[in-house]
């Protein structure tokens, strides 16, 4: 059966937890992106693009590996010779173990968009809080597939870095601020704290300081019959990152911010709540997302 080439609805793969996209749905999340950019319009954000892949040593740096190692995805490659190699090409025909000589390498895949920008900021003294506007595709290693619960997906975050009034006072209007504009949309997001892997040390220990700070809390509404999830969040990591990666902000460590967009979780719960054909969305919810 053909579809129609309104229909934004994913398409799953042989993989689980990774979705084919029609053109229609790459239109939904070009929308989603540029609603997200006037939304933030007021703020002098450096616009980056991350890649999909980061330096193992910067995520160790940053703490990610030692409370979530299952979620990592790790690159491999084989470092033999050519000659060796030829050695061990037939296995691949014989579904053989042609990749048991291969070793991790120096590069992870991208679990979070921000990761990348901490790094940036080593060594330096903040006078003036920093702001990034970035977006990549991430990977996380997932042990379900429900939907929404994809283990390759695209996120939106803005960053800042500086100090704790800054960063505390920050996050409150960014999550008041995303909480409205998902209202525009058409969705009622439930504000909930929440656990968040940012920390290392332990994750029993960063959900008890968690619970006790309100580091983070999470937007979330239905991608689905029966499925609640969360689309986007409001986070504040306090010291960690300025500690992690040595930069200050006025001579004390600094502190850090975020604010992340789940888009395919976005776009799902959109299409959940509107129907499968952006086009025929009630004009309220479209004016609202491509800003008419």
């Amino acid at each position: 059966m053909t579809r129609h080439p309104d229909d934004a609805t994913p398409l799953p793969t042989a993989a689980p937890g990774v979705q084919l996209q029609s053109a229609a749905y790459e239109k939904l999340l070009a929308a989603l992106r540029e609603s997200i950019a006037r939304l933030a319009d007021d703020e002098p954000f450096e616009r980056l693009v991350v890649p999909p892949v980061i330096s193992r040593a910067t995520i160790e740096r940053a703490g990610y590996v030692a409370s979530f190692p299952h979620l990592l995805g790790t690159v491999h490659s084989y470092t033999g010779s050519a000659a060796d190699w030829r050695q061990l090409a037939p296995l691949i025909a014989e579904s053989g173990p042609w990749h048991a000589q291969q070793t991790v390498s120096d590069l992870v895949l991208l679990p979070a968009a921000c990761y990348p920008v901490y790094d940036t900021l080593a060594g330096q003294d903040l006078q003036l809080p920093a702001r990034f506007s970035v977006e990549a595709q991430c990977f996380r290693q997932e042990a379900t597939a429900e939907p929404g619960r994809l283990r390759t997906f695209r996120m939106a975050e803005l960053v800042t870095a500086g100090t704790p009034a800054h960063c505390l006072d920050w996050r409150e209007r960014w999550l008041e601020r995303v909480a409205a504009w998902l209202e525009t949309l058409g969705l009622k997001p439930l504000i909930e704290l929440a656990d968040d892997p940012f920390f290392g040390g332990g994750r029993r220990l960063y959900q008890a300081a968690q619970r006790a700070q309100e580091l983070k809390f999470e937007l979330r509404v239905p991608v689905a019959d029966g499925l609640v999830q969360a689309i986007a969040s409001a986070n504040i990591h306090k010291d960690h990152f300025g500690e992690a990666f040595a930069f200050t902000a006025d001579g004390a460590p600094g502190h850090t911010a975020c604010t992340a967009f789940g888009l395919d979780r976005i776009a799902l719960a959109l299409l959940h709540a509107h129907g499968p054909r952006p086009v025929d969305w009630p004009q309220a919810i479209r004016t609202a997302l491509n800003g008419d």
